[in-house]
C-alpha cells in the first residue's frame, strides 16, 4: 500500500475508532469511565502516525479529550478530564511530537491546559504552556511550563531568570476569597516579548501589578514590577 493510501485508510480507521467509543461510552457515567476513554485513545494514537494530523472532531464534541496546538504546529496536547465529577478538577495531558525521525507520544505534566505560546531563545524554539490546576470551586493555581524539542524526548527549558533563580516553570496560586469572582484578573500576561506573572501578598492576595520577564538572547529575564 503506498503512502498516500495508506493514510488514507488510517483516517478512516481513527473516524471508525471515534464512532465505536461513543457508541461505546455515551450511555455510561462519564465520570466512572473517563479513564477508560483516555487509555483507549492514547494506545489508539501512539502507534498511528496519521493521528497527529487527526482533528478527533467527533470526540471533542463528546467532551471525550480537548486537543491543543503549538504555534508552529509540532506539538499536539491532548487533554482529558479525568476527575471525579465533585468541585475538584483532574486532567491528565499527553504531547505528541515528531523527534530523531520519530512520532513519539510522552505523558506531560500539567493542568487544564489554556493555551501554547512559542519563544525563539538561544536560536532553538522554546514553548510555553499554560494550564490551571483547580483545586475546588474556589482555590487553584495558574502554571506556566517551559519545555523544548530535544533529539530523543521532549526537555525542560530553563529560560526563566532571576538574580538567584534559573527555572523551567512559574505558578500562581489562585483564590476567589481575595478577589471580585466577576472581574476575574489574568495571572499571567503574555506576548512575543514579556511574561508578566500576577504579584501576590502573603495571603495570596492580587496586588494588580505584575513581576515582569523580558525576552533576552538568552531567556525570559526578571526585569522589574509594572501595571
Amino acid at each position: 500500500m503506498s503512502t498516500a493510501n495508506m493514510s488514507v485508510a488510517q483516517s478512516q480507521s481513527l473516524s471508525q475508532f471515534e464512532h465505536q467509543l461513543i457508541q461505546t461510552y455515551q450511555d455510561q457515567n462519564f465520570f466512572e469511565v473517563n479513564n477508560d476513554i483516555e487509555n483507549e485513545i492514547r494506545l489508539k494514537i501512539e502507534n498511528m502516525p496519521s493521528s497527529f494530523q487527526y482533528p478527533f472532531s467527533k470526540l471533542q464534541h463528546a467532551g471525550y479529550v480537548h486537543l491543543d496546538y503549538s504555534p508552529d504546529r509540532k506539538l499536539k496536547f491532548y487533554t482529558f478530564d479525568v476527575s471525579g465529577g465533585g468541585t475538584m478538577g483532574q486532567w491528565s495531558n499527553h504531547v505528541q511530537y515528531q523527534t530523531d525521525n520519530q512520532l513519539k507520544l510522552d505523558a506531560f505534566k500539567a493542568g487544564r491546559i489554556l493555551k501554547i505560546y512559542q519563544a525563539n531563545i538561544a536560536q532553538k524554539t522554546i514553548y510555553l504552556v499554560e494550564s490551571y490546576y483547580k483545586g475546588d470551586s474556589c482555590h487553584g493555581t495558574y502554571h506556566l511550563r517551559a519545555v523544548e524539542i530535544g533529539s530523543k524526548q521532549l526537555l525542560k527549558s530553563y529560560v526563566f531568570k532571576s538574580k538567584s533563580k534559573t527555572n523551567h516553570e512559574i505558578e500562581v496560586e489562585f483564590d476567589c476569597n481575595h478577589i471580585d469572582r466577576s472581574k476575574l484578573p489574568k495571572f499571567f500576561r503574555i506576548t512575543p516579548k514579556t511574561v508578566d506573572v500576577m504579584l501576590l501578598n502573603q495571603e495570596s492576595k492580587p496586588q494588580n501589578k505584575y513581576l515582569r520577564y523580558t525576552l533576552r538572547q538568552n531567556g525570559f529575564i526578571y526585569s522589574g514590577i509594572v501595571k
